[in-house]
């Protein structure tokens, strides 16, 4: 099923010719597929339909988005998590409410909030990193955003989805779980190339393997990622692949550090995402420094990396 209506003028946002389209992943519940491939800054969105209708994330494109509020009267947006590429239209929805997880709430209310939790204040490239944030994605406020937590469920008279924390991307980062169909909408635990990706300071590599755990428990038959398709094959053993690149990292800064390192010289090593394009641009020179952070502090308390003067040496 595809949304009525397409693009037009100033309203194509790098729109492609699946954007907007409703895939049916069991009666009443759809995936709404993104612009661009759902290639960032936009996200794939769910969609419950029932005798009211539920959103999961406003991060398709506003085409998209306005297309579907032509289509389908919206009475209740969840967010997944915190991050802009998730939320960006939330604006379109002013009288309806909007929901995230109680951990995510204030970054979505407040851009001080944001901005400390991605952790820039007073960093050197500080106004340089908000100018880039703020144009990546251009900003405009929406609705008060009020709090849900872990394990609510969610029933307009359709299919009842239930949310599932899953911290680590975010300190709130939620699923949300399909029990009849047994079909998890993860959000950004999405077993691409890119992931997994802890780059803020909120973020946790121990809490994202853990969730990674809390999904394979849960025994989705449907994995339902927001930046790439669904999967039904083999999902326990493709995510147990994607968390082992956590550990995989951990041995290759090991292995780099063999030879002291300055933190600044290992970041320049990108032991995260490698030759990938822009690597030295924002945003992947700040992800690639907090994450690096993030993996010397874990193999440091394992006494596997110390400090050798102002230099970083495996032990």
């Amino acid at each position: 099923m595809r949304l009525d209506g397409g693009a037009q003028g100033g309203d194509r946002q790098a729109a492609d010719g699946r954007a907007g389209l409703l895939e049916e992943l069991s009666p009443g519940l759809y995936l709404v597929r993104a612009q661009n491939s759902a290639r960032i800054p936009y996200a794939h969105s769910l969609l419950a339909l029932g005798d009211q209708n539920l959103l999961v994330d406003t991060g398709t494109g506003l085409d998209v988005l306005r297309r579907l509020r032509r289509s389908h009267r919206i009475h209740l947006v969840l967010n997944s998590h915190y991050h802009r590429d998730h939320n960006f239209g939330n604006w379109l929805f002013r009288g309806v409410p909007i929901l995230a997880h109680v951990r995510d709430a204030p970054m979505l209310n407040s851009l001080a909030v944001y901005f400390r939790k991605m952790g820039i204040l007073g960093r050197p490239d500080e106004r340089e990193i908000r100018r880039f944030t703020m144009t990546f994605i251009p900003h405009r406020q929406g609705p008060r955003v009020r709090p849900f937590r872990g394990g609510d469920l969610f029933d307009l008279g359709g299919p009842v989805l239930e949310a599932v924390h899953l911290p680590g991307h975010s300190p709130g980062h939620c699923g949300f779980f399909h029990r009849d169909s047994r079909t998890l909408f993860s959000a950004d635990i999405c077993p691409d190339a890119f992931g997994p990706w802890y780059g803020h300071a909120c973020s946790s590599a121990e809490d994202f393997a853990s969730s990674i755990d809390r999904i394979i428990r849960l025994g989705p038959s449907r994995l339902v990622p927001a930046h790439s398709g669904p999967v039904d094959q083999d999902i326990a053993g493709i995510l147990r692949r994607y968390q082992a690149r956590i550990e995989e990292r951990d041995r290759y800064i090991r292995e780099v550090l063999r030879a002291p390192a300055t933190l600044d010289e290992l970041v320049r090593r990108h032991p995260i995402y490698g030759a990938r394009i822009g690597a030295l641009k924002l945003p992947f020179r700040f992800w690639e420094e907090v994450m690096v952070r993030k993996h010397i502090a874990r193999l440091r308390s394992r006494g596997l990396v110390r400090k050798a003067g102002n230099r970083l040496v495996s032990v």
